[in-house]
């Protein structure tokens, strides 16, 4: 046959010689692809959207907790203050304590859940203040009994949004206290979903934590926990100094005593989900690929036979088997890679369409486009390797006897 350059242009030949059959055994190829190339580039999307609205929240939290197999200490409140000292880059820390109770209001009984810490509590997620303010640094050193709510409990409890003002009665552990509502914040979704789906609707509110020891005789220095609250952009630093400052104030060094855990785990793990998600979905439509393969063989076995006198009379003028296997072998790569290309035009079109439709990120990572290229033209190949040595090895007087 000649140079690689005289292969390729007579596998380029006998594509144009027979467009449909070419166009029939690409086919396989370009779904296979324009499939996978899709779904691999909406999960990538839906991951970026996550992400990016896991970091719109702009906060996360850390909590810390002693374990009470290796420890017997607890934390008071100037353990907090010295620990809030000495770590840098957040927004403050907090008791993680938590009061069930129930308030009166116009002679009806309320189940009510309280969330009692330090004004860092406003820097949590989905924490949107939509009238007056919340509590802050003053309120808490002074133990003052404000209460801020959630909007469906302030609706509830007053009949209207806007409670600023108003005064709440709670009773917790058959002590009762009073509470001014200085703030209204936003409903959340387990404030949505303990007002609205527990047989016995609870309505949320914040209160600082001095407040509620003051009130309901709590222990400030029989703390079990408690919460770091920070911006995300700097979770990983925080992390990796945490324990060890904790491990310094409470004089734990060494002892494996401190439980340290991100509350931006959430994150990672749906990241997890849906990477395997998405993998599987990405398998599944990878058969396809296994299919169009399987007809680049079906349909290059068809084409030997039918070109089967060709091959005969090239072998009878001299053609060697080695070139006769690279022609057939340069043909199914041709193809594959062609249908490769444009599977990848089609999946970047439908990926592009899908996710603007749905309203995820469109990102695409330039070596996932070229791992995909290098695939469709491996599969050619592979495929191409049986009719190709079918062909090259065809006896030539056999082969120039067919009709």
């Amino acid at each position: 046959m000649g140079t690689f350059g005289e292969y390729i242009k007579s596998a380029l030949s006998s594509i144009r010689n027979n467009k449909g059959r070419s166009f029939l055994t690409m086919l396989g190829i370009i779904i296979g692809i324009a499939a996978v190339l899709t779904v691999l580039i909406i999960g990538d999307g839906m991951k970026a959207t996550v992400n990016s609205e896991m970091d719109s929240i702009g906060a996360t939290t850390i909590s810390v907790s002693l374990d009470n197999t290796k420890t017997d200490k607890l934390f008071t409140k100037d353990d907090l203050d010295r620990i809030e000292e000495g770590l840098e880059n957040i927004y403050g820390v907090s008791p993680s304590i938590t009061i069930w109770g129930e308030t009166m209001v116009r002679g009806q009984s309320y189940d009510m859940s309280l969330s009692c810490g330090s004004q860092a509590m406003e820097y949590g997620a989905g924490v949107k203040m939509v009238h007056g303010r919340y509590f802050n640094a003053s309120d808490v050193e002074d133990g003052k009994k404000v209460c801020v709510l959630s909007q469906i409990a302030a609706k509830k409890l007053f009949g209207y949004e806007e409670a600023v003002g108003e005064t709440v009665t709670i009773t917790a552990y058959d002590l009762t206290g009073e509470f001014l509502v200085i703030g209204i914040r936003e409903d959340t979704s387990m404030d949505t979903a303990y007002a609205s789906y527990l047989e016995e609707p609870m309505y949320m509110g914040d209160v600082p934590y001095t407040a509620a020891a003051g009130v309901y005789s709590l222990n400030l220095d029989t703390l079990e926990s408690f919460t770091i609250y920070l911006d995300s952009e700097y979770k990983n630093a925080v992390l990796s100094q945490a324990r060890s400052v904790v491990e310094n104030v409470m004089g734990l060094r060494g002892e494996g005593a401190v439980k340290v855990s991100s509350g931006y785990g959430f994150d990672q793990t749906t990241d997890t989900i849906l990477t395997i998600i998405t993998s599987v979905v990405a398998i599944i439509a990878a058969i396809s690929l296994l299919v169009g393969g399987i007809g680049v063989m079906n349909i290059m076995t068809v084409s030997v036979t039918e070109r089967t006198r060709e091959i005969g009379i090239r072998k009878s003028l001299g053609a060697r088997t080695s070139s006769i296997l690279t022609q057939f072998l340069a043909e199914a790569s041709i193809l594959t890679f062609t249908g490769g290309i444009i599977g990848i035009i089609l999946g970047l079109s439908l990926a592009y369409l899908i996710c603007n439709v749905i309203g995820f990120a469109f990102s695409v990572n330039p070596l996932l486009v070229l791992l995909v290229v290098a695939i469709s033209t491996a599969i050619g190949l592979f495929f191409g390797i049986y009719p190709a040595k079918r062909a090259a090895n065809l006896d030539p007087i056999e082969a120039l006897r067919t009709e």
